[in-house]
């Protein structure tokens, strides 16, 4: 299976909801977004795929209207479920396939998530459990141990062993004197981890996890991304959830972190950076004015020429790099509605200077440095005979970013030498960008 999409309709609030997977991605997944916006009803859709009455169990029937349906693609293979008013909830009449069943796995939250109601199996097991820890009839789990023991920072797990009985696998933690603690019996975050290793290993294509933070504390969190990215290379699975922790998303990959938003009903998401995630749902303050960047580089630039131009500001400022000029630019439009920053007046952009001629950068808050980007300024100067900052051999560049980071890496140039030779090579342009953005921040006599 090479591909799955889920397509929900006049579910609830939600009009249209589409989700496309590339189950040969093998990679994490995050939908971020605000409460009532369908992550949810997603999760509860895609769980509904292998367990046909999930929206019976865990929803009103109240959000089912005569046009709700839920339609599944499984590579070539279609899946439909419309609203039934003998169930009052969603009802498929043909019959699906083992294989398109189980090639998605879904955990819903509190309180009908598995890792909230986990003791019943391994409680009806504990007879053969108790049996197979007597006889040493069991195996140690060297890869869970080292994921428990990494996620928690402790060696409580070294005595970890994993039990199979009818078909099933079950974990203890042995103690002395014949005594063992049964997965059941640890915290439900622990509980949750190692059922979702369980998970990871079932050959399942799409684990989707549902606020995957509720059971972990902030350290756990913190750990867990590193962890999952690496089991879906190896078990060859695509693992989604949702959460609302900035702890986990501060350790996302860019490509990971999707961002959900309705307009007028419709659902909809798009790759979000974190910073555009944090400002999107958390906003910031204490700070005065923002100033909205496309990345780290172009951000360091800027608080050079501030640092440099403008030392004395009466406003005090928050520089952020949301990660590219559309994104930036759609930032700025949404906080100009929404104002979850600040107002309108408060926030511009600043775009590397190659944006000048985009359509999207057409509006009278964006502002741009006087260069192309620092890296193509760089690259561009490094072929003159009194560039100051050539490498002690002879390179051929694949691109600008190369040459940039080329001379910082090799210590030729600080990042602040850099901005410095810039700020001097094009310093009348500099210094009428400075007076624009000292007038914004409240400077004293920009220099």
């Amino acid at each position: 299976m090479n591909f799955f999409s889920v397509s929900i309709h006049s579910i609830q609030h939600i009009k249209s909801f589409c989700l496309e997977i590339d189950l040969t991605s093998r990679r994490l997944v995050c939908l971020v977004g605000r409460n009532g916006v369908g992550k949810t009803t997603m999760m509860r859709a895609l769980r509904n795929l292998s367990n046909a009455d999930t929206f019976l169990k865990t929803a009103n029937p109240q959000i089912f209207g005569p046009d709700s349906r839920i339609e599944y693609q499984v590579d070539d293979y279609k899946v439909e479920f419309h609203y039934d008013a003998n169930i009052r909830s969603l009802n498929c009449r043909s019959e699906i396939p083992k294989s398109v069943r189980d090639c998605v796995s879904a955990e819903l939250p509190m309180p009908h998530g598995e890792r909230f109601n986990y003791f019943r199996n391994a409680s009806n097991a504990d007879t053969e459990i108790r049996q197979a820890l007597i006889i040493s009839n069991y195996a140690r789990p060297y890869e869970l141990i080292d994921f428990l023991s990494s996620i928690y920072s402790t060696d409580k797990y070294n005595n970890l062993v994993e039990v199979s009985v009818r078909g099933r696998i079950f974990y203890s933690i042995l103690l002395e004197n014949d005594r063992y603690i049964r997965e059941d019996y640890l915290s439900s975050g622990e509980y949750f981890l190692i059922n979702l290793y369980r998970t990871i290993k079932s050959a399942t294509r799409l684990i989707a996890v549902d606020e995957i933070d509720l059971s972990l504390d902030a350290a756990a969190q913190a750990q867990l991304a590193l962890w999952l990215r690496t089991f879906c290379q190896k078990y060859e699975c695509t693992i989604l959830f949702t959460t609302h922790s900035l702890a986990i998303m501060r350790t996302l990959d860019q490509s990971e972190l999707s961002y959900i938003e309705q307009e007028e009903g419709r659902t909809i998401h798009y790759p979000a950076s974190y910073s555009y995630v944090k400002a999107r749902l958390f906003g910031f303050r204490g700070w005065d004015k923002y100033i909205l960047t496309e990345d780290q580089v172009l951000n360091e630039f800027i608080e050079y020429i501030i640092r440099r131009h403008c030392p004395r500001t009466f406003f005090s400022y928050k520089l952020i790099h949301i990660g590219g000029a559309v994104q930036v630019t759609d930032l700025l439009r949404r906080n100009a509605i929404d104002q979850f920053l600040t107002g309108p007046d408060n926030v511009i952009a600043v775009l590397d200077g190659d944006q000048r001629q985009s359509e999207h950068a057409k509006h009278q808050a964006v502002h741009f440095i006087p260069i192309e980007s620092v890296e193509k300024a760089i690259h561009s100067h490094y072929a003159e005979d009194d560039f100051p900052f050539k490498l002690p051999q002879q390179k051929v560049f694949t691109g600008p970013k190369d040459a940039f980071n080329a001379i910082r890496q090799q210590k030729i140039a600080t990042t602040a030498e850099l901005h410095d030779y810039l700020c001097n090579k094009y310093a009348d342009a500099v210094q009428q960008f400075a007076i624009t953005i000292g007038a914004f921040l409240g400077a004293d006599n920009p220099q």
